[in-house]
Formats: C-alpha cells, sequence, structure tokens
C-alpha cells in the first residue's frame, strides 16, 4: 500500500515525461510518460510505423524496438533515411550496389540507444523475453518499447478479438511492470471515415481502447504531406473522441521525415534539393 505522498514521490521516477519531439503535440497535452501505455491507431498506410521509428530514432533515450510488422532490411532503409535526410530510394540503392553502404552503416551505429527485436509473429512470452533480455544486456530496461503491432503478436486466445484484448492487457502490465512507456501500434476499421482524418476511437478494431493513458489515431494525407495526429483519449489533456480535433504535423516519406510546421518542412526540402 501507499499514501498519496509516497505515489507522488513514486512517480517522479516511474511516470517521468519523456523528452518532447514536437511542441505542437505537448501544446495539447500528447506527451509520452514511462510506466504507461499509449497506443497509435489509423488505418494501412496512415504513417504508424513513420510516427514510431521517427520516436525510436529522435528520441534517443533506452529504447527496445519490436518489429513485428516490418523486417530488417526495409528498417535499416527507413532509418538510414531519417538519420541522413536522403531519399529511401537513394540508401536502398547505396545498400544493393554497395556503392555508399558504408556510409549508412557508419550514420546507423550512432543510434546505440536503440535496439530491435524482427521476430514476424511473436508470442507474449517471446515480447516478454526479448524485454528481460534487453534487461538483462544492458542493466536496465528500455525506458521506451515499442510493438508493432498488435495483430502480429500471437496470443494463446482462441478468437482474434480476445487474443487483442489479452494483448492489451499484457502491454499495460509490461508497463508498469518495467516503467517504460509502452507505445503499441494497432489497426482501426477501413469501412469508418476518411481516409486523410484520424479515426474515432470506437473504429480501433478489436475494442480494446479501455487500457490504454492515451490513445493517438493518425492519418497521413499524401498530397501535402499533412500528418494528423489525434488525442481519441488522453487521460492528462483534452480528448477528441471523434478525432475531429487534431494536431498537424508535416510529413517527407520519401525521406521518413517529421516536422513541427510547414515552414520547417519547406526550408527542409529547399535546402535538400540544392545538395
Amino acid at each position: 500500500m501507499l499514501s498519496l505522498t509516497q505515489a507522488a514521490a513514486k512517480s517522479h521516477n516511474d511516470f517521468q515525461i519523456l523528452p518532447d519531439l514536437f511542441p505542437s503535440l505537448a501544446h495539447e497535452g500528447i506527451r509520452f510518460r514511462r510506466g504507461q501505455l499509449t497506443m497509435i491507431a489509423g488505418q494501412p498506410n496512415a504513417g504508424k510505423s513513420l510516427f514510431a521509428l521517427w520516436i525510436a530514432v529522435h528520441m534517443k533515450v533506452p529504447t527496445l524496438y519490436i518489429s513485428a510488422d516490418t523486417d530488417a532490411y526495409t528498417t535499416a532503409i527507413r532509418a538510414s533515411a531519417m538519420v541522413t535526410g536522403h531519399t529511401t530510394n537513394t540508401v536502398e540503392e547505396a545498400f544493393t550496389t554497395g556503392d555508399g553502404k558504408d556510409f549508412y552503416e557508419s550514420e546507423l551505429s550512432t543510434l546505440t540507444h536503440l535496439q530491435f527485436d524482427f521476430a514476424p509473429s511473436p508470442t507474449l512470452d517471446e515480447v516478454d523475453l526479448a524485454i528481460r533480455a534487453y534487461a538483462e544486456s544492458y542493466g536496465e530496461y528500455p525506458h521506451v518499447i515499442i510493438v508493432d503491432n498488435a495483430m502480429n503478436v500471437v496470443s494463446m486466445q482462441g478468437d482474434e478479438w480476445s487474443g487483442l484484448r489479452e494483448i492489451a492487457k499484457a502491454m499495460h502490465h509490461i508497463a508498469r511492470e518495467t516503467d517504460a512507456a509502452v507505445l503499441l501500434l494497432h489497426h482501426t476499421s477501413e469501412a469508418e471515415g476518411k481516409a486523410d482524418m484520424p479515426p474515432s476511437r470506437k473504429s480501433i478494431q478489436g475494442k480494446i481502447a479501455q487500457l490504454p493513458e492515451m490513445i493517438l489515431t493518425v492519418a497521413l494525407v499524401s498530397d501535402t504531406g499533412e500528418y494528423r495526429v489525434a488525442a481519441v483519449k488522453n487521460r492528462f489533456a483534452r480528448n477528441s473522441p471523434t478525432g475531429e480535433h487534431f494536431v498537424t504535423l508535416w510529413s517527407d516519406a520519401s525521406r521518413m521525415s517529421l516536422y513541427s510546421d510547414r515552414a520547417a518542412q519547406a526550408i527542409s526540402q529547399s535546402w535538400r534539393s540544392m545538395q
């Protein structure tokens, strides 16, 4: 048992806020906290993995990325584009021909805070084993654990929806046990809403929205590069269950990059065009 005073003292360590990468998100109370579960959900091609990998690369805190949905080769190309600002086509050409591959491998070697597990269909026991192996290797649990995505994790429950609920419960438990910020990526229904708008909370598949402290739904507007993030659930700040209130970031998918505003996107693209 803990008194509220003891709980407040404990929360200083266990529920600390991780570095904010985008002021506009922080202004809306969209902040990632250790010891808590956040779900990032959206339709296919909404940029869920882009957002998660950007966080993993740029937050620069000890991170374990369970990448069940994306293979090692693709992830290496995407991360190389993120850290160099080069296009994924340029990076893949270097990987394929070997001309310049050493440069990208050197750039990736700077991401010492980030470790991956690429098992394509991990069970919950295997996810737990990967986390404990990380702790054994580094002497602490990761500060961030990303699971990409829920549909790829294998549950022992009989039906799909029961399995998803078991996975969500397990991730919530892992966040509390390890004091890590756990980010669980998940799909929303394609039958509801527009592809360029963040989906509503009720569109999350499997009805597993009860456990996460925060749920973000995302949408990528490919024509303009707008990347829309809605907090459809947030225990610490304003939330918009319908997804109608959202924060707009800006993206360059060819370089796997995200920007705080359109001006930063335009400046970056202009500068890179001269390189």
